[in-house]
């Protein structure tokens, strides 16, 4: 959503993504605080060998959707600079910190190859993706900072996407989760990158 003032449209696209991404932030975070098998019953498995690495991926994961979208919003950017900068650190640190945790569940899932794979480079840019936001900024490089944090957020939004696709395939297409679930590990993603790779070739 570049560009110094937003329109209506633009404020609708982006408070439906911000009412998405606390919705699943928050299924996340309560999910850790409620205990991972109780909150989060399908990630069990991963306990107890892997529940740090739960715990951070899902936690610290919800963090990063909490404070992505406002650093989108022009007005923080340009009347609370400072704000905009430790908003950006912390969400910076949570992607890195649930990717990185993510990429050891990913590793060890017990969905079969295609879903490991599929989770596995979703972590793998991520992490990469972000970093580049990051290092963009250090170098003051703002409009490629812009752009690498729109690939980066795209890839934090896989969380909302995966918790849509979900519910779609089981309940309206009737897909059994074994068949669904590989497919979803690179369906939640792949398109968020291609829409987020043409707002960047849009700016």
């Amino acid at each position: 959503m570049p560009g110094a003032r937003w329109s209506i449209g633009n404020w609708t696209v982006w408070s439906v993504m911000l009412l998405l991404a606390i919705g699943v932030a928050g299924y996340a975070l309560s999910g850790v605080l409620r205990g991972i098998e109780v909150g989060i019953p399908a990630m069990a498995y991963h306990l107890p060998e892997r529940a740090v690495f739960a715990a951070m991926h899902f936690g610290i994961g919800g963090v990063a959707l909490l404070v992505g979208p406002f650093q989108f919003v022009p007005a923080v950017r340009a009347r609370m600079p400072v704000l905009h900068r430790w908003l950006g650190r912390i969400y910076v640190a949570a992607c890195l910190l649930s990717g990185g945790a993510g990429f050891v569940l990913a590793s060890n899932t017990s969905a079969g190859p295609i879903a490991r794979t599929g989770f596995s480079l979703l972590a793998i840019f991520w992490i990469l993706t972000t970093g580049m936001a990051f290092a963009r900024a250090r170098q003051r490089n703002f409009a490629e900072h812009k752009r690498w944090m729109i690939r980066s957020f795209a890839l934090t939004l896989a969380a909302v996407t995966l918790r849509i696709y979900l519910p779609v395939s089981a309940i309206f297409l009737k897909i059994e989760f074994v068949v669904a679930y590989p497919v979803i590990a690179f369906a939640c993603w792949v398109p968020n990158v291609i829409v987020a790779e043409w707002l960047v070739r849009k700016r």
